[in-house]
């Protein structure tokens, strides 16, 4: 029916496949199928954490011009662009309110990076997931149980002035690329937080699967065998992406209760280590158009008060030691305000892990409210 490349009104293959399939109650293993009937076109998955509404519900609210479709358990909406028409569809994972989003463009085309424009729109009630240094560096280590893991590239963000590193390696015949491991290692020997990597499994003859990872929870699949990537990857995305969801969940303070450990944002380092720093803190918080700031201490410690506008969340945040961001949720702190913040600073300062703060805070509720 679809025999060539851009069959179906314009759309890749596999885009036409999944706006035209009946059912879609088998999940993950349905996409498979489809899959392997448009061999060579990729699959870019970002994972997403849905705070109540279901992710294309949120997204086609946002493109009028959208035509949706549901089909069994998966959502499709079908979106015009200059740069020829496309399909995202939501699947549903083993986990309520984590969801793969689809398509089957590259993550640099300006029709993805249109969606993740929207993602960014559609925040707090939609949010990817921003993985966990172990987590991202597991996905490579999984993948070793089916071949050798080389990087061909790698990207990542020096923390000490925000400039980007990118390094490349060719495939030569007899001479191994480096693990992801290594690879790893030496860019934050540089004092670099890696962001994606691309990965060739197999032996230099066969490839098990080529896939590119993205630290901000997603994945793009550009051949190979497409069950590993779906037992693999995705099912690893969509845990981690659980795992932060469960961790975000009903963290907002009560009244007469004892105040919570914090969400504490650890940091590779001793980075925040003066005024200069803490107030490239403040000032990435600032940035965010529906959030307001308000700074109640700048020395012996950063103390500052987060309004998320779009919901009305509300966060003290706090800087007592120079190597973590602690997070203390108000009054009213929604999974997808709060996993917002923490995973935006996160992002920008080179997190290892985003987790609840181990000990008893050392910051009283008297002392969050004695001076507002």
């Amino acid at each position: 029916m679809f025999a060539n490349e851009h069959a179906g009104g314009g759309l890749t293959r596999l885009d036409a496949f999944v706006w035209s399939m009946q059912d879609a109650r088998e999940g993950l293993e349905g996409l498979s199928e489809y899959v392997q009937r448009a061999p060579h076109e990729p699959v870019t998955v970002e994972t997403l954490i849905a705070d109540g509404v279901p992710p294309l519900e949120t997204l086609a609210g946002l493109v009028p011009d959208a035509e949706a479709r549901e089909s069994g358990l998966v959502a499709s909406l079908k979106i015009e662009h200059s740069d020829g028409p496309f399909v995202i569809s939501a699947w549903p994972t083993a986990f309520a309110g984590v969801f793969h989003l689809v398509g089957s463009l590259p993550s640099t085309d300006a029709r993805w990076q249109k969606v993740e424009r929207l993602i960014g729109r559609a925040t707090p009630r939609l949010v990817p997931c921003f993985l966990d240094h172990g987590d991202f560096a597991d996905l490579g280590t999984a993948l070793s149980e089916y071949g050798d893991v080389e990087v061909s590239r790698l990207t990542a963000r020096r923390r000490a002035d925000i400039s980007s590193l990118t390094r490349g390696w060719q495939q030569r015949s007899g001479v191994a690329r480096p693990s992801h491991l290594q690879a790893i290692n030496d860019a934050e020997a540089e004092g670099a937080s890696v962001r994606t990597l691309t990965l060739h499994v197999g032996s230099q003859e066969a490839a098990v699967l080529n896939v590119h990872l993205r630290r901000m929870a997603g994945a793009t699949f550009y051949g190979g065998d497409f069950s590993v990537f779906a037992r693999v990857v995705l099912s690893r995305l969509a845990t981690a992406a659980s795992r932060r969801a469960t961790l975000l969940t009903g963290r907002q303070r009560a009244v007469r209760e004892p105040l919570r450990a914090p969400i504490a944002i650890r940091l590779p380092g001793a980075s925040l280590v003066d005024a200069e720093a803490t107030g490239d803190l403040v000032q990435e918080v600032a940035r965010q158009s529906t959030v307001s700031v308000a700074v109640l201490h700048r020395n012996p410690y950063l103390h500052m008060v987060v309004t998320d506008y779009t919901d009305g969340s509300n966060f003290d945040v706090i800087v007592a030691t120079a190597d973590s961001i602690q997070v203390f949720p108000g009054f009213r702190a929604s999974l997808g305000a709060l996993a917002r913040l923490s995973q935006r600073l996160g992002e920008r300062f080179g997190a290892v892990e985003i987790v609840e703060a181990a000990r008893e805070p050392s910051i009283s509720l008297e002392d969050l409210v004695a001076n507002i």
